[in-house]
């Protein structure tokens, strides 16, 4: 599973509050951040996208959550989605944006270190 882990544990309130609706082109493919919502009990935040490659679009769905003391990022396991590289680099964005809301610096991640080399991770 595609995952980014982000040191300090997250403040659900402030990076919800520091995430924006986006679009970005990235190679041939469109990725969208549409929307968030935070869960109940305010322990995790889910992060809506669109990320169209090739003319389909995919629906995927990241969960930021705490683990152990630190942010996870990762794809929600209850929305099955193929982990393409464009989704992955989705994935990376919401975890960039994260950060300049206030979230840490990039502890671990299991992505390819080219679909972060420009982010501010």
């Amino acid at each position: 599973m595609p995952h980014i882990v982000l040191a300090g544990s997250p403040d659900i309130d402030r990076l919800a509050n520091g995430l924006q609706a986006t679009v970005y082109r990235w190679r041939r493919s469109v990725l969208k951040t549409t929307g968030w919502w935070r869960r109940q009990d305010d322990a995790a935040l889910l992060v809506e996208g669109v990320v169209v490659e090739y003319s389909r679009p995919l629906h995927p769905v990241a969960l930021v959550t705490p683990h152990h003391a630190d942010t996870m990022v990762c794809l929600w396991p209850a929305v099955t989605v193929e982990r393409t590289p464009a989704v992955q680099r989705w994935l990376a964005l919401v975890a960039a944006a994260l950060r300049r809301g206030g979230a840490g610096t990039l502890v671990r991640t299991n992505l390819p270190p080219e679909l972060l080399e420009d982010l501010d991770l």
